[in-house]
C-alpha cells in the first residue's frame, strides 16, 4: 500500500471517531458492493454549527396596512451543512479531495465564497490531510466569513437551478490514473477549469511540472459549480428551519437530565414536559397529576405552567399526552364550549347529552340539532319577557352583588332578573347565611339543627340519634354521658360547656330541615 493510500485510511478512521454519527464513509456504504479502490474513497460530513445566543431567522412580508413588515423567530439550530469528498490516489501528496457542498439555507453565491476558502486552506496545507481542517473551518468559521452576525436573511435565499450533471461532474478529482485530471463534461456557459500554481495565483491551465490546484468551474454567473443548494424554489425556508429547529430541540431535550420543581427529583428529558416560552421543566408524572385535577374541577380555559406568577400554558399536544382519552375529550369540548361562550352570539346548546354551536339572536337560541329553544342570557327554556332565573351555582354570586353593589348595581340585577325574584332570593339567601352560621348538620342525616339552649347533648328530631354538639360525633344511645366523662375525650367535663348554670341538662335541637 502507498504511503497517500494509508494517510486516507488514517484520516478516514480519525474522521469517523471524531464525527461518529456525523460522517460517513463512502467505503462502508459501498462495502460488497464493489471494491472500494475501483469505486475511490471518500465520505460525506455533516457539519453542524454552534450558533450564537439569540440567533434568529429575519423575513418580510406585506402587512395588512400595505406597509413591509419584519418577522423574526429565535433558532437554536439550523440543518447541517454536507461536504461530500472523493480522494484521488495522489491525495494528499499532490492533490486535494474533490468535493461539493450542498445546505438548505445558504445562497450558491454563499456556498461559492465557502468553496473558495476551501481551496486556500488547500494551498496553505499541500501534502497534508486536509479534512479535520476544513470541517472545522466550516464549523468555527463560516458564519463569520459570510457575515453572519446573528441574523439570517431568508429572503437572500433564492433557490438556483444547476445545469444536469454539474454537482456530480464538477470539482471531484478522478481516481483512475491518479494525476489529478478533472472528471466530467463542461456544460454550456461554464468556463474551462483553472489551476493555481504552487504560489496560490492563478494560471491558465498548463503543468508546469509543479503540483497544480484544480480549481471549480465557474457558470457565467460566477456560481462554483461544487455548490447545491439543497431546496426546491417554492420552499417555504422559514416554516422548514423552525420545523428543524423544533425537532432538534426536542432531540436535545431528551437526553438532558432535569430536576423537576415540583418532586424535586432528577428525570430524563424524555420523560418531562417542557412549558414554552417560559421554558420550565417538569416530570410528566407530576403534569399529569396537576392536570387532571383541573380538569376534575373545571379549570379547563388554561392549564398554566405551575411556576408562581407564570403565564406559560400547555398546548393541547402536550395534554393529550398526560391524560386519559376520555378526559382529553371532555377538557377539549369544555374548552370549545368557554370559547364559544366567550364569543357572546354562539353558545353551545344548555343540554349536556347535545351541546351543538348555536347562534343567539335577540337573546333567544334555538338549538338545529335537538330543536331545543333557550335563552342566552341564562341559558333556561325560552321564557319571553319574564324575568331570568337564576342558576343555583350563581345565586350566592349575584345576592352578594346584588346586597352589596351601589344602586346602578342593583338596577342592573333588577332589569334582567326582576325585583320580585331578587327580594325572594335575598331573603332565602339570608336565612341561608343564617343557618351557615348558627346551626349544624346531624351526622347521620345530615339536617340542619339549631342549638338554642341546653346542654351540649343533642337529639335529631328527625332520626333520633344522640350526638354531640361541640364535636358532632354520634353519642352511646345506652350511654351518652359517656363522651363527656372519658378523660381521653376532646369533649371531657364539657357537657353543659356554653351555657347558662340553670339551664336543664338536655334539650331538643330545633330541627331546621335540610
Amino acid at each position: 500500500m502507498s504511503l497517500d493510500a494509508e494517510e486516507q485510511d488514517d484520516e478516514l478512521l480519525a474522521l469517523a471517531s471524531i464525527y461518529e454519527e456525523s460522517f460517513t464513509s463512502v467505503q462502508d456504504q459501498e462495502a460488497g458492493s464493489m471494491e472500494s479502490q475501483d469505486f475511490g474513497k471518500g465520505g460525506e460530513l455533516a457539519i453542524y454549527l454552534d450558533l450564537p445566543s439569540d440567533f434568529s431567522l429575519l423575513t418580510k412580508h406585506i402587512g395588512e396596512n400595505g406597509e413591509l413588515q419584519e418577522q423574526r423567530h429565535v433558532v437554536e439550530h439550523l440543518p447541517p451543512i454536507y461536504l461530500h469528498f472523493t480522494y484521488p490516489a495522489t491525495y494528499p501528496s499532490k492533490h486535494p479531495p474533490g468535493f461539493t457542498i450542498s445546505c438548505k439555507w445558504l445562497n450558491r453565491s454563499q456556498l461559492t465564497q465557502l468553496c473558495q476558502q476551501l481551496d486556500r486552506l488547500w494551498a496553505d496545507n499541500k501534502g497534508c490531510v486536509v479534512m479535520f481542517t476544513w470541517a472545522q473551518f466550516l464549523k468555527d468559521e463560516s458564519l463569520n466569513l459570510l457575515g453572519f452576525t446573528g441574523t439570517l436573511d431568508l429572503d437572500n435565499i433564492k433557490p438556483i437551478r444547476q445545469s444536469a450533471g454539474a454537482a456530480n461532474n464538477c470539482g471531484l478529482v478522478a481516481a483512475n490514473d491518479g494525476q489529478g485530471d478533472t472528471c466530467g463534461a463542461i456544460s454550456d456557459g461554464e468556463k474551462k477549469c483553472d489551476s493555481v500554481s504552487d504560489s496560490g495565483s492563478v494560471g491558465n491551465g498548463a503543468d508546469d511540472g509543479a503540483s497544480s490546484l484544480t480549481l471549480s468551474r465557474q457558470n457565467s454567473q460566477n456560481y462554483d459549480c461544487r455548490t447545491i443548494q439543497d431546496i426546491a424554489p417554492k420552499t417555504n425556508m422559514l416554516r422548514l428551519l423552525r420545523d428543524y429547529d423544533e425537532e432538534m430541540r426536542r432531540k436535545v431535550f431528551d437526553t438532558k437530565n432535569f430536576e423537576c420543581k415540583v418532586c424535586f427529583m432528577d428525570k430524563l428529558g424524555a420523560n418531562c414536559l417542557e412549558f414554552w416560552p417560559c421554558r420550565h421543566v417538569y416530570c410528566k408524572d407530576c403534569m399529569a397529576s396537576y392536570f387532571a385535577v383541573q380538569i376534575s374541577e373545571g379549570n379547563i380555559k388554561y392549564l398554566m405552567c405551575p411556576e408562581n406568577k407564570c403565564e406559560s400554558e400547555a398546548n393541547p399536544k402536550q395534554v393529550q399526552e398526560l391524560v386519559p382519552e376520555d378526559m382529553y375529550q371532555r377538557w377539549d369540548e369544555m374548552l370549545l364550549n368557554s370559547t364559544l361562550s366567550s364569543l357572546g352570539d354562539i353558545q353551545p346548546c344548555p343540554r349536556y347529552h347535545c351541546q351543538y354551536p348555536v347562534t343567539i339572536e335577540d337573546g333567544q337560541g334555538q338549538c338545529p340539532s335537538c330543536k331545543f329553544v333557550f335563552c342566552g342570557i341564562c341559558r333556561f327554556g325560552w321564557h319571553g319577557v319574564d324575568p331570568c332565573r337564576l342558576k343555583h351555582s350563581e345565586s350566592r354570586r349575584i345576592m352578594e352583588t346584588y346586597i352589596n353593589g351601589d344602586e346602578s348595581e342593583r338596577g342592573a340585577l333588577e332589569e334582567q332578573y326582576g325585583k320580585k325574584y331578587l327580594s325572594m332570593l335575598r331573603d332565602e339567601y339570608l336565612s341561608m347565611n343564617y343557618l351557615d352560621e348558627n346551626s349544624k348538620q346531624c351526622p347521620r342525616c345530615r339536617a340542619k339543627i339549631e342549638k338554642i339552649d341546653g346542654c351540649n347533648k343533642m337529639t335529631c328530631q328527625r332520626c333520633s340519634i344522640y350526638f354531640c354538639w361541640l364535636c358532632t360525633c354520634m353519642l352511646n344511645k345506652a350511654r351518652p354521658y359517656e363522651h363527656y366523662n372519658d378523660q381521653k375525650s376532646p369533649c371531657f367535663n364539657r357537657l353543659f360547656a356554653g351555657m347558662a348554670e340553670d339551664d336543664s341538662d338536655d334539650e331538643m335541637g330545633v330541627f331546621l330541615g335540610d
